[in-house]
């Protein structure tokens, strides 16, 4: 489930993916590999990576449920590369989304590791929630050695809580007057989006 020939990653990082991965696989037969490598022989990170995934057959054929996460840090590049019966789930689109919001922003940072958890973790999430299974090694989210936690799973109790405190105060005391004017305003703003990719990053499926 990991092959790192570059050096990255550290243990924990890797024992992580290695045991949810096993409990995965036991559950759904789905199997999400990460793969690191220095150089791709010429190849584009494309045809690297689904090279590597048919000869690793990720996934098993009957299925091909599985997905490859390929890691090119000294060209700057990462390709995810979607077995057929994760695509309904994982499209292009979405795979692109994990990679420039999950990953890239750690991977800028030099974090390597929390890039990798973060992605993995958003993966997961889309795949427990496909099968309708819920991987219990994951516990409530994994902290790497930095000591910051890299996936809060559910709601943040104290937004909530915030949420909960402010709508009491506004119509306690100013009678929805606060609630009233933020939606008003609200209403009145634009949108504003943009896409792309950055840091040489690719997704495919």
């Amino acid at each position: 489930y990991v092959y790192d020939s570059v050096g990255i990653l550290d243990h924990s990082t890797e024992n992580y993916i290695i045991e949810t991965n096993r409990e995965l696989y036991e559950k759904t037969g789905t199997q999400i590999v990460w793969a690191t490598v220095n150089d791709l022989e010429d190849m584009d990170i494309n045809t690297y990576a689904t090279a590597l995934f048919d000869e690793w057959d990720i996934g098993g054929s009957q299925y091909d449920n599985g997905l490859l996460v390929l890691i090119v840090p000294e060209e700057g590049e990462i390709w995810i590369e979607v077995g057929y019966g994760l695509e309904g789930i994982l499209p292009d689109s979405r795979v692109k989304r994990i990679i420039e919001n999950n990953i890239l922003p750690y991977f800028s940072q030099g974090d390597y590791n929390a890039g990798v958890l973060s992605g993995y973790e958003e993966i997961l999430n889309y795949v427990e929630s496909e099968y309708n299974v819920e991987i219990s090694s994951r516990g409530g989210g994994y902290y790497p050695s930095n000591g910051k936690e890299i996936v809060a799973r559910g709601p943040n109790i104290f937004v909530i809580i915030g949420v909960i405190v402010f709508f009491i105060i506004d119509f306690t005391f100013f009678r929805g007057w606060l609630t009233y004017s933020l939606l008003r305003n609200l209403g009145r703003g634009g949108h504003r989006g943009g896409g792309g990719s950055s840091g040489g990053s690719k997704g495919g499926g």
